[in-house]
């Protein structure tokens, strides 16, 4: 089992940054130079999942619906999980702790059990903290009967275009449920990344 960071834990919410350049700062904090996406203010959560831009071909697959559960971890296994915050420019993020990103995901797979949440079938969405998350019955079905998957679970019908606005689920069964092991929000090109959120029913055995 991987060793799981003690300054994060399931439920952890990350803002993708893609980044150009790193290098190690005075004070032996790492520096990263954003390259995307275009904010307005820096991200509310301390935790930010760190993309190489040289892997951007990724963010295209992915609103295509084309990305397999195995190039999802191959994409992860060249991301950061790290602690740190933006500066006001929202030009670098400085971080304080960091960890490999599939490792995290792949060790909180043992831990315990995260919120069983319904499905509301009637508004197509799970509604963690009141907030809805869009899935729409075909990919909520998919995940209930998979092992383990990745889809992309939701495209917004008024805007009609992934890039605006979507939603994407990696899933795994746990015993008679199904967790999610990471939910991705884009919305205009900004990723929030939900780690190992909740839970919900699977299809019976």
């Amino acid at each position: 089992m991987e060793q799981a960071p003690s300054w994060a834990e399931p439920g952890q919410t990350a803002m993708l940054i893609w980044y150009d350049a790193v290098t190690s700062g005075p004070d032996g904090n790492r520096v990263y130079q954003v390259a995307g996406p275009l904010l307005e203010r820096p991200p509310s959560s301390p935790c930010f999942l760190l993309a190489p831009s040289a892997a951007g071909a990724f963010s295209g697959e992915l609103y295509r619906g084309a990305v397999t559960l195995d190039e999802l971890r191959i994409f992860l296994g060249r991301c950061v999980l790290a602690s740190g915050r933006m500066d006001a420019s929202l030009e670098t993020v400085v971080t304080r702790a960091e960890a490999p990103a599939l490792s995290v995901l792949d060790a909180w797979r043992d831990a315990p059990d995260r919120p069983l949440l319904p499905y509301f079938a009637d508004i197509a969405a799970f509604l963690p903290r009141d907030l809805p998350v869009y899935v729409s019955g075909e990919a909520h079905a998919a995940a209930r009967r998979a092992d383990e998957t990745f889809e992309r679970a939701w495209v917004c019908a008024e805007c009609g275009d992934p890039e605006d606005m979507s939603v994407y689920l990696w899933t795994a069964r746990r015993g008679p449920g199904v967790r999610v092991v990471l939910l991705i929000e884009n919305e205009g090109g900004r990723w929030t990344c939900h780690l190992h959120p909740f839970e919900f029913e699977g299809e019976p055995a």
